[in-house]
């Protein structure tokens, strides 16, 4: 060290180049540290879309299992049940000839046998039964013709290959999801359709039947209460894109809500009446599909879900 150097001055360069050193070796576990989380975060969001494409794949594979099962127990009663309708009503055309064959004949039988044959037609309401017993039949055969068409629409549900993808009609979908919902929602909800015609895709119908039944019940579950409650769905499509829009007067939803409602598990409903599994699987449904479902909501006036499909 020279004379003319002062040590202070050296010690405080020795200082500034070892800080400045710290501030290298920081900054660079600092970027390092920022890069590891960033893919742990891409980690986490794709351990996300996993989890959401095995809860979908595990629910339709429930649905599927149980409605098959379902459609093959009911096929096999319903059938001759139906048989069995149509030779009453052809063996009650018989039926009514014979009676009023012998109550044109009666009058050829004594006054006590006549007596006694208009007095067994009294007690027992032939009459009666002649005139109610063809409604009835009428009305148990259109009974019976619509758990027809509900072991179908369930049939279209049980099929087992989910990823097989044909050209299909979204019309049709929605048309079949709600014959399947019928009773689910008669008598309870006013429902408002403004389906245009729209062209076919290539897609899997099983799944997005699944999409329509679980926004379809939600809005359902969501106007319980309201005092005249409406479910509205509406098609509409362009050169690229089909648009299914399904909306309620129900409750709506708070800005929190909106932001979790498709995260699997959550729910807005009370305990016991929501899995928080049918938003989740009928986002990743339409992702799967290479479409968007957006959402809007406002509490006490409504929710709308727009599910936009690409159509090539």
């Amino acid at each position: 060290m020279g004379k003319d150097q002062n040590p202070y001055k050296v010690a405080y360069e020795r200082e500034k180049q070892a800080r400045l050193k710290a501030e290298e070796i920081l900054e660079a576990k600092s970027r390092e540290l920022f890069l590891k989380n960033q893919k742990l975060q891409e980690s986490y969001e794709t351990l996300q879309k996993q989890q959401a494409i095995m809860l979908k794949n595990e629910k339709l594979a429930t649905l599927g299992t149980l409605s098959a099962g379902i459609t093959h127990e009911i096929n096999n009663p319903l059938a001759f049940v139906k048989s069995n309708i149509e030779s009453l009503y052809k063996y009650h055309t018989s039926y009514a000839r014979l009676i009023e064959f012998i109550k044109d004949q009666v009058k050829l039988l004594p006054a006590d046998a006549r007596e006694l044959f208009q007095q067994t037609l009294k007690e027992e309401d032939i009459d009666y039964i002649q005139e109610d017993l063809p409604d009835l039949m009428a009305d148990t055969k259109d009974g019976l013709c619509r758990v027809r068409d509900i072991v179908m629409n369930l049939r279209s549900f049980a099929r087992t290959q989910y990823t097989d993808r044909c050209k299909a009609n979204l019309i049709e979908g929605i048309e079949s999801t709600l014959q399947l919902l019928h009773g689910e929602l008669k008598n309870s909800v006013e429902l408002s359709l403004n389906l245009q015609p729209t062209p076919s895709i290539i897609c899997n119908p099983n799944e997005l039947n699944q999409v329509f039944l679980n926004l379809i019940i939600n809005a359902k579950h969501a106007t319980e209460g309201v005092k005249k409650p409406m479910i509205s769905i509406a098609s509409a499509s362009n050169e690229d894109t089909i648009t299914i829009t399904i909306a309620d007067n129900g409750c709506g939803m708070n800005e929190e809500a909106l932001t979790k409602i498709f995260v699997p598990f959550y729910t807005t409903k009370p305990v016991g009446k929501g899995t928080g599994l049918g938003l989740a699987i009928a986002y990743g449904i339409v992702q799967d599909h290479k479409g968007e479902i957006k959402v809007a909501s406002k509490e006490g006036q409504g929710t709308s879900f727009n599910i936009c499909l690409p159509i090539n």
